[in-house]
């Protein structure tokens, strides 16, 4: 019997995994899949201000593809605000490098990893497992549930979860010529409810994908995108995810059951990455399950513990929320505003990744920026 299990082996469940053995306690981690970073499901965009706060004691160079120093945002009619900084702002990272150094500091501070162990159900801290074709009992006094955004343990927490709740993500890893520097976010009628994206890793290869509303067509959606930016590229590999897309979620903790990253909507709902938010969910994750084994508080600490990420995850839902309920004619001339009042340099100077809340708050301070974004400038005064 294990006295904590987590199901799944991507970067939140292993950094949880980490922290709780590095205490001393028995973790057990199951993968389904054969190995750790596979399938890669992530474009891999990842702010330095966001990774380097995060305390994981890894180095760049072991993960990293290319350093990113700014972005061009295009308006579903072609309006760009385009923002660079001196500096890189953001790494492109091989995210299946990134997940097996945070394996390796797993199993180091002691905890198991199981491969090819796929749990099918849970029930009072029962799981019952599939490995390698035959069935499996395993029992375990906690359960963590950071097993994806098709997440088992959040299925049987919460099996109403509906799917207007995700986006349908499609990436192609493409051979072309692509400016190195610089991401590309492109709004418009390909990606319903999100964006598109060019991610370069040099500037012979990027990582080029949308997102958009379950029940579209992603792959057409994507191919009309293509045409329609006139991008000429050979495309290497394929890949496609959900992404979780909402508001902070409220039933992270059911019994003694909690969910954890993408399986738990920690995920930022602007952009749809969730490597930072998840990372620092995994540590309030840990924290709460410790002070629970030592000191026999509750686990619905849990909330308690993730008020600084809940913030911001609520703010970029509000965000997004704004942005996506306007039409295209309404976003064009938002662009075209915000153009106009300064928010470039603003962005320049003040933007932040991972938390909005740092230049949404200094946004009171410019008059002229107030009208683009009023639902977040209320969240801030409120």
């Amino acid at each position: 019997m294990a006295l904590v299990t987590v199901v799944g082996a991507g970067p939140s469940g292993l950094r949880c995994a980490e922290l709780l053995a590095s205490e001393g306690f028995e973790i057990l981690v199951l993968e389904e899949h054969a190995s750790v970073g596979k399938p890669v499901q992530c474009t891999g965009l990842v702010s330095i201000s966001g990774l380097n706060g995060l305390g994981l004691e890894l180095n760049e160079d072991d993960f990293a593809v290319n350093k990113i120093y700014g972005a061009k945002i295009f308006s579903p009619h072609g309006t760009v605000l385009e923002v660079r900084k001196k500096k890189p702002v953001a790494l492109v990272i091989d995210r299946m490098k990134f997940d097996r150094l945070l394996y390796k500091k797993t199993v180091g501070a002691g905890a198991k990893v199981r491969l090819s162990s796929k749990l099918i159900d849970l029930r009072n801290g029962n799981l019952f497992l599939e490995t390698k074709g035959h069935g499996e009992l395993v029992k375990s006094k906690i359960v963590v549930g950071a097993d994806g955004p098709n997440s088992v343990v959040r299925h049987i927490m919460h099996p109403n979860i509906r799917g207007e709740k995700f986006i349908h993500a499609l990436q192609y890893r493409m051979q072309g010529s692509f400016d190195p520097k610089n991401v590309e976010l492109h709004f418009g009628k390909f990606a319903k409810g999100f964006f598109a994206w060019v991610v370069p890793e040099s500037d012979s290869i990027a990582r080029i994908g949308l997102g958009t509303k379950l029940g579209d067509n992603v792959e057409s959606m994507m191919n009309i995108f293509l045409k329609e930016k006139g991008i000429e590229a050979r495309v290497l590999s394929k890949s496609s995810a959900l992404i979780p897309v909402s508001e902070p979620f409220k039933g992270l903790v059911s019994e003694n059951n909690l969910l954890l990253g993408d399986a738990a909507f920690q995920t930022k709902a602007t952009t749809g990455g969730g490597l930072v938010m998840g990372l620092a969910a995994a540590k309030a994750c840990a924290g709460t399950i410790a002070n629970h084994l030592k000191h026999h508080t509750s686990l619905n600490d849990y909330t308690k513990n993730l008020a600084s990420v809940n913030r911001e995850l609520a703010l970029h839902w509000k965000i997004y929320s704004h942005l996506h309920s306007m039409g295209e004619d309404k976003m064009d001339n938002m662009f075209a505003k915000a153009k106009k009042a300064g928010l470039e340099q603003f962005l320049e100077e003040h933007g932040d990744m991972d938390r909005p809340s740092k230049f949404v708050r200094k946004m009171l301070l410019k008059p002229r920026l107030w009208g683009l974004a009023p639902t977040a400038l209320k969240f801030a005064l409120g």
